[in-house]
């Protein structure tokens, strides 16, 4: 049976999948990175206004340290802020990696469809021979020269 001529592509382009998918698992893990961060920024922000509410109840005011609470939580939300756009240029990033393993797929399939239509063409033509080998073998038994 003659070899598939384009294996070597195939073994490529199998290859170039497998790094796709790498590139869309780590993004992912990056994304999720910041989800976790965006969460924790967010706890600490829930927490700091939690003191700052209990430090303003009257009789006990204690201005120098809400006025420090004010100002983490602003710092919070700016970070908050600075996560989120960061979640979402990662998020894209995650779709584009996530097309790109489409793609990467689609060639691979394409490629190993073509085996194996190569291979069924080799077999079948390896029958043909076969039977007329045996139909020639048939014939030059039954009607020697």
């Amino acid at each position: 049976m003659k070899p598939f001529p384009l294996e070597k592509v195939l073994d490529y382009r199998r290859h170039l999948r497998v790094e796709r998918r790498n590139a869309l698992a780590a993004a992912m893990s990056d994304e999720q990175s910041l989800l976790d961060q965006r969460g924790e920024v967010e706890s600490w922000k829930a927490e700091t206004v939690g003191q700052l509410q209990s430090m303003t109840r009257p009789g006990e005011l204690n201005v120098e340290a809400a006025a420090r609470r004010r100002y983490f939580v602003g710092q919070l939300e700016i970070r908050i802020l600075i996560l989120t756009e960061q979640i979402e240029q990662a998020h894209a990033v995650v779709e584009q990696r996530r097309q790109e393993l489409i793609v990467a797929d689609q060639e691979v399939r394409m490629l190993e469809r073509l085996r194996e239509k190569h291979v069924e063409e080799e077999t079948a033509g390896q029958l043909r021979r076969a039977e007329l080998e045996l139909a020639d073998q048939w014939q030059a038994a039954r009607f020697p020269h």
